[in-house]
């Protein structure tokens, strides 16, 4: 078809268009350009309203978006503006938020203090002022809301607030109630109908979490009681300025009509005109923020939209003033405070708190040597208490003891002045020193030791009453406070806890956009109605993921639960005791096997050691237990059959490169080697698991433990040994992900532990991680956590050559007997630029690795050299590493 138009066909289309225009003029009555013109003007509005501003908190961690796989850095100041529009349309424009009030002095989820106590507020009965239309005025603590009925329109929405100024409001009175002050005038039938003025708290509900009570002091002391008047009470101090949301309701002081500028289309004005033009809504909000970044500048007054937040933070990722131990002596001397990170090295400036030095020791090491110390770990906006005169931490071992005092303070003791300047939260840090904004409003700057924090994982499993409950049940409660107060008596030192995540409001999680539930609304109901109801969700699958929120469970409860929750489908007459399953006989083919001959010199042969054998003694088995070995629960014959076929498999198709060992006398536990695979930072290393098959199995997946020696060196495989695997059921998966009791095997275990869980970029097995794949912050941060699994894998093979695992002292001495000079020699090769885990060689002028790995693996390669010459390895040859 030819694509080319001749004039004569400009000339048709071009009369085409015109008819049509004119047959649009004509439909329309001549109103399609003021149509059109609505329509553009809608779709900006639509626009601005969808153009969410970038919001940070105190302490967040962000990025440069000119640099997005460059430093770090962490917000340390907050600055807000907003728009305001008031419920009769007007608007106020660039208000800085520490101007603005929320509309109770107190509100839901707040941390109030009460002698030596601090609490959260779970629910608040409302005392609200009224004005009745014939001007008389009073007050009524509003215990049922049938005493004060709204009358429509609503304009807040908002469940935290039943009552605002300027609602019009119905009096249900049938007498004035002992909870009603009249102001002026007196109660009249006529009188039903007014304007509040005001809204406080009358009576609080709180929930205690916890107390300065510590060390020494008496801990026997009595928590207040839940119900308490707001006078009794004092506010934590918070950031609250910067955490406004869009669609916020609040009161500007002291607004005035000069300052706001009519709106021609703004909120329904089908309510009386209040006395009042305080109370406003947030129509849209602008941030600036300080950054401290990691090589220790500073950037003032940042706008939030030049910012992106850092969603997956690196493990090895430091920050000036933030406390660090040594990673190799965390439980004894040597932690100080970061000063300078060298982001891109992975080195660190360390100030030395040294206890007998005048001087305090300033030093650059590498990054992998170190942690966040675990007890002076504080953030901005961290609930901290003063330590009593009876206690302090001991800075080195990080624990509270107590100290010599004339006497142990009492319940007296605890005046309000004395609480309200020992509990605060942290507001900065400076030369290694904590900044805290206590209670009574004075700061002051403290020594870390000197300090507890309120632990934010503590107290995320409490149950509490819910803030969409109504008002009645508290009544009910009010009723009986009274009665109960005399028996209501806590002792000892509170469990910290809280009431969850959606009311943590002084202890902000970090959010990079503030979106309302109502904007949330409007985008749903938006989108439905463009693309329809029907959604799609993505589950995430995958074989080698794990959550790192879930509960470690210890592994000898999950037998016990496998043991507990036993099914036998088979009759009992087909049941077998243990004692019947030593020296069963193996089906098939015994096949004897060694090292794979790509990971040894061709000129070296390896003493034989066979890939699949059968042991005695299990007692350094994981799963192994002596209560349990004297009483084994009962299995079937069908159990014992598959266990044998399991056997056969595994002694006929096992790779060169696994190793497994079963036990006589315990037909249930196994024992497997895995030889890291080449291309991988886990190369040449060795890695053993403790399998255990439960009563149903095949019915069930095996379970298994990682002999991880304290050290974690993949996402998968944590520091107490749990294995993280859809293939065992311990993280999500679908379809072939999962065990299936017909197909699933051992060895198709022991394969996805070398291919999928020790892989070349194990860095993004992490959940969700995949999405930074191919990314360049996913990528830098790959790199840095390859190096560090190279580094683990090296400490393991000194600890394993130290305490190889029963019945595998042989495979340990000849594997690393073999291996060792090919592991010195790629320590030499990441030393001068390869990559970890790479054969590839690179120029001279090229510097892959970073200085941090360097100074690491120039501190661990001696330790190699000794640990490979103490098993007859001639190390002469080898070069020494200069960082």
């Amino acid at each position: 078809m030819d694509m080319n138009l001749t004039d004569s066909d400009w000339e048709s289309s071009s009369d085409s268009g015109s008819s049509e225009h004119e047959e649009v003029e004509f439909s329309y009555g001549g109103r399609a350009q003021d149509i059109f013109s609505n329509l553009e003007e809608t779709i900006g509005k639509i626009d601005d309203f969808l153009s969410f501003e970038r919001g940070f908190m105190y302490g967040d961690i962000v990025r440069s978006t000119t640099e997005p796989s460059g430093q770090s850095g962490r917000v340390i100041n907050v600055n807000m503006f907003v728009n305001l529009e008031s419920i009769h349309g007007k608007i106020v424009k660039e208000v800085d938020t520490k101007k603005l009030q929320r509309l109770r002095s107190i509100s839901l989820c707040d941390y109030v203090i009460n002698g030596p106590w601090l609490g959260r507020v779970d629910k608040i009965v409302e005392r609200v002022s009224v004005t009745l239309d014939d001007g008389s005025n009073y007050e009524v603590l509003v215990r049922n809301q049938d005493q004060l009925v709204a009358i429509p329109p609503n304009m807040l929405e908002d469940s935290q607030y039943s009552y605002y100024p300027g609602q019009r409001v119905q009096v249900k009175l049938a007498h004035g109630a002992r909870s009603t002050s009249w102001l002026c005038g007196n109660w009249r039938e006529n009188q039903a109908v007014g304007t509040v003025s005001s809204v406080e708290a009358g009576l609080v509900y709180v929930e205690w979490v916890a107390s300065i009570i510590m060390g020494g002091g008496d801990r026997n002391l009595t928590a207040p009681q839940a119900l308490q008047s707001p006078e009794s009470l004092t506010l934590l101090p918070s950031v609250s300025h910067a955490s406004w949301q869009l669609g916020d309701w609040c009161i500007l002081p002291g607004s005035s009509h000069s300052d706001i500028e009519e709106l021609q289309k703004g909120f329904s004005r089908n309510m009386q005109r209040s006395s009042s033009d305080e109370l406003f809504v947030i129509t849209k909000t602008k941030m600036k923020v300080d950054v401290l970044w990691q090589d220790g500048g500073c950037s003032m007054g940042v706008d939030s939209q030049q910012l992106v937040p850092v969603g997956a933070v690196n493990a090895h990722d430091f920050w000036p003033e933030q406390f660090v131990v040594e990673k190799e002596t965390c439980n004894s001397k040597r932690w100080g405070v970061v000063k300078v990170v060298n982001a891109k090295e992975q080195t660190v400036k360390v100030q030395w708190a040294e206890k007998e030095a005048s001087e305090q020791m300033e030093e650059i090491v590498s990054a992998y040597e170190l942690l966040e110390h675990p007890d002076f770990g504080f953030c901005f906006s961290d609930v901290v208490f003063k330590l009593s005169p009876e206690a302090k931490i001991d800075p080195n071992a990080g624990t509270i003891v107590a100290t010599e005092t004339k006497h142990q303070l009492t319940e007296s003791d605890y005046s309000g002045a004395y609480c309200l300047s020992s509990i605060g939260v942290v507001s900065g840090f400076s030369n290694g020193v904590v900044e805290v904004k206590w209670a009574n409003g004075s700061t002051s700057e403290v020594a870390p030791y000197e300090i507890w924090r309120m632990e934010r994982s503590e107290f995320s499993n409490s149950s509490t009453i819910s803030s969409a409950s109504s008002v009645q049940d508290l009544s009910q409660k009010i009723g009986q406070s009274d009665e109960s107060s005399s028996n209501h008596q806590e002792t000892g030192l509170v469990s910290l806890y809280s009431v969850g995540e959606s009311c943590n409001k002084n202890v902000p999680e970090s959010s990079s956009f503030f979106l309302p539930k109502a904007a949330i609304g409007f985008i749903t109901n938006l989108a439905s109605s463009l693309f329809g109801s029907n959604g799609s969700t993505s589950a995430l699958s995958s074989h080698s993921r794990c959550n790192d929120t879930e509960d470690l469970t210890d592994s000898e409860v999950l037998v016990q639960e496998a043991t507990e929750t036993h099914d036998i489908s088979e009759s009992k007459s087909d049941e077998v005791d243990m004692d019947m399953m030593v020296n069963l006989p193996i089906v098939g083919k015994r096949v004897t096997k060694t090292l794979d001959s790509t990971l040894l010199d061709n000129s070296t042969n390896l003493v034989s050691f066979k890939q699949f054998d059968m042991v005695t003694d299990c007692s350094d088995h994981h799963f192994f237990s002596s209560a349990k070995e004297l009483a084994q629960p009962p299995v079937t014959k069908s159990w014992v059959k598959k266990v044998q076929q399991e056997w056969s498999n595994l002694e006929a198709d096992l790779p060169n490169t696994i190793y497994v060992r079963v036990y006589e006398e315990r037909m249930d536990l196994i024992r497997a080697a895995l030889v890291g695979a080449p291309g991988t930072p886990y190369h040449d290393g060795l890695f053993f698991f403790d399998i255990m098959l439960p009563p149903q199995y095949p019915h069930e997946p095996p379970m298994v433990h990682y002999h991880s020696g304290g050290m974690r060196l993949n996402p998968n495989l944590y520091e107490s040994g749990r294995v993280c695997l859809s293939l065992l059921n311990t993280w999500n998966g679908s379809g072939t992900e999962m065990w299936n009791p017909v197909s699933s095997s051992i060895l198709q275990v022991l394969l996805s532990f070398q291919a999928l869980v020790l892989n070349e970029k194990p860095y993004f097995n992490e959940a969700g991680y995949d999405k930074q794949l191919g990314r360049a912050e996913g990528e830098k941060n790959s790199v840095s956590y390859n190096e560090n699994a190279f580094l683990i894998t090296c400490k393991s093979m000194i600890s394993l050559l130290r305490k190889p695992p029963k019945h595998f002292d042989v495979l340990v001495k000849d594997h690393f007997t073999h291996r060792a000079q090919h592991v010195l020699a790629a320590c030499k090769a990441y030393m001068e630029g390869v990559p970890v885990g790479s054969s590839e060689k690179l120029q001279e002028s090229s510097t892959t690795n970073s200085t941090g790995f360097k100074i690491m693996l120039t501190k661990l390669y001696p330790k190699l050299v000794e640990a490979f010459s103490e098993i007859g390895v001639d190390c002469s040859q080898g070069v020494a590493l200069e960082p």
